[in-house]
Parts: structure tokens; C-alpha cells; sequence
């Protein structure tokens, strides 16, 4: 649906905001647009996230992150694409496959808006005055 500016005679598209799964406006990086993929299997390397997400778009940069000790992945990694199609054709085509037996979560990584606290911390932290030791 096309709305038309009347006074210059533009046609105008109606744009959507792209979301991340709780409906949260998505933001963009400074290079890209960055998506966390979690419930990766521990076993997963690089290489095999890329040939997977390669098939929604061009990947510029994975970062999967490994366990110092144990040479493991920690279950969730990183990736970053150039465009927000190729981000959002990842996002909902690649979100809820199998990778190495694991069913992965992909979703973007930075949204924007208030950072929201804990339900727990909600309330603020009073502090009782210090009292005044010396009086002139």
C-alpha cells in the first residue's frame, strides 16, 4: 500500500521495523547487524556455523566462543551480517533448526530502547543519613 504525497507527488512506502523475538526494535552495530545464536552444541566450530547461516546471506565475522579449559564451545555465538535482509532471512529461516543435533535459538543481538532491570531489583536502595561527627 503506497501513500501519496500531495504536494510533491512522491509515492511513499510504508516502512516496517524489523524486531527481535520479544518485539523489541532492532539496532544496528557499527559495521552490521549482529545476531546471537545460542543452544550450540559444544563440539560446534566456526566453520560449521558459517557454512549454515552462509546459506541466508554473506557472513562478514562469527565469534564463537570457547572454554578456556575444555577447548569447547560455551553455547552461543555471534554473527554479522552486512544487510538487514540477509540478517532477518538468518533470524527466520535458520531460528529453530539442527545444527549438530542442537535445535538453535538465532535473534538479534542489539535492540533498542530502556535495559530493563531484574524483577527482583526493581526497588531503589535507600541509605540512612551518615551521622554529622564534628559541630563547631
Amino acid at each position: 500500500m503506497k501513500n501519496q504525497d500531495s504536494a510533491m507527488d512522491i509515492d511513499i512506502e510504508p516502512t516496517t521495523i524489523p524486531v527481535s523475538n520479544e518485539g523489541i526494535p532492532i539496532e544496528k552495530s557499527i559495521q552490521g547487524y549482529v545476531l546471537i545464536i545460542s543452544n550450540v552444541h559444544e563440539e560446534t566450530t566456526e566453520e560449521d556455523l558459517t557454512d549454515f547461516l552462509e546459506e541466508f546471506g554473506k557472513v562478514k565475522d562469527i565469534h564463537l566462543n570457547l572454554d578456556r579449559q575444555t577447548g569447547y564451545a560455551k553455547g552461543y555465538a555471534f554473527a554479522e551480517f552486512e544487510t538487514l535482509e540477509e540478517a532477518q532471512r538468518a533470524k527466520s529461516q535458520g531460528d529453530g533448526e539442527d545444527l549438530l543435533g542442537h535445535i538453535l535459538s538465532i535473534d538479534f543481538a542489539f535492540v533498542k530502547g530502556e535495559v530493563l532491570t531484574p524483577l527482583g531489583n526493581e526497588r531503589e536502595r535507600s541509605r540512612s543519613r551518615s551521622p554529622e561527627r564534628y559541630k563547631d
